[in-house]
């Protein structure tokens, strides 16, 4: 048994984030108890909502079968390390937005010490302090661009 995210939208604008146990097995979702009659209280009063779950970094479809038992399906296949590389998830984007930050402050840093250890100011120092200062904005700005959330 693990643990997993679900959420559940209905169409009135109603959003339900909780934790549910899965077995990862026979792909059977076991609901809180909570969260049972919170579906149950909103099935007398809404249309079926959109039941997904988060697991292994994949977002799986949960579907009711005809005894009642919620499942998910299985996820086509696990990304190769390549399609991984290409599509992070949304905590692997914000990780390298962090690390790209830390890259710019070291830009920054490096930029200071490098004035400050120039015997002169020449075009060599300004043409290497320019570029250190156009790649930390640049870090810090795609860094920026990579924290955005979903």
């Amino acid at each position: 048994m693990k643990l997993a995210k679900v959420k559940v939208e209905y169409s009135c604008g109603t959003t339900i984030t909780d934790r549910v146990t899965l077995d990862p097995e026979t792909g059977q979702v076991h609901l809180p108890p909570r969260l049972q009659t919170l579906l149950q209280a909103m099935d007398a009063t809404e249309c079926s909502p959109s039941f997904v779950l988060e697991h292994d970094g994949a977002t799986l479809s949960v579907s009711e079968d005809s005894s009642g038992l919620r499942k998910i399906g299985k996820p086509s296949g696990r990304k190769s390390g390549f399609e991984q590389l290409l599509n992070p998830t949304k905590d692997q984007r914000q990780q390298n937005a962090r690390f790209l930050h830390t890259l710019s402050a070291a830009s920054v840093g490096g930029l200071v010490g490098y004035v400050h250890a120039a015997s002169k100011l020449d075009f060599t120092t300004g043409a290497g302090t320019a570029i250190l200062a156009v790649i930390a904005i640049l870090l810090w700005y795609v860094g920026f661009i990579g924290m955005k959330g979903e």
